[in-house]
């Protein structure tokens, strides 16, 4: 991710570590919790072959960072037999100009 996040900040890639490989994941999602309290999903994607594999990947789109303050998330995903959530990983997002 960025050093700064702004709020309305298109395109930027959010990574989540799950520290596992994720080959074969079903469903995997980044579950968020906004600043305001609301939850959404945003479909993620594994990142990629090696150590990437352990990663989530997501590129956030118009109206997904709409808030300034601290976002939660928790990669979400269904692995063979198991379905759940990751650890809870936060950033915040700044108001434009500050």
């Amino acid at each position: 991710m960025a050093d700064t996040i702004y709020q309305g900040d298109v395109g930027l890639e959010i990574l989540v570590d799950c520290v596992r490989d994720l080959t074969g994941a079903a469903s995997p999602a980044l579950r968020v919790r906004l600043p305001s309290g609301a939850v959404r999903s945003w479909p993620a994607a594994v990142a990629g072959p090696g150590q990437d594999a352990a990663r989530l990947r997501y590129v956030t789109r118009p109206g997904d960072l709409a808030e300034a303050g601290v976002y939660k998330l928790q990669a979400a995903l269904t692995l063979g037999d198991w379905s759940g959530l990751g650890r809870t990983a936060s950033f915040t997002v700044r108001p434009r100009f500050s």
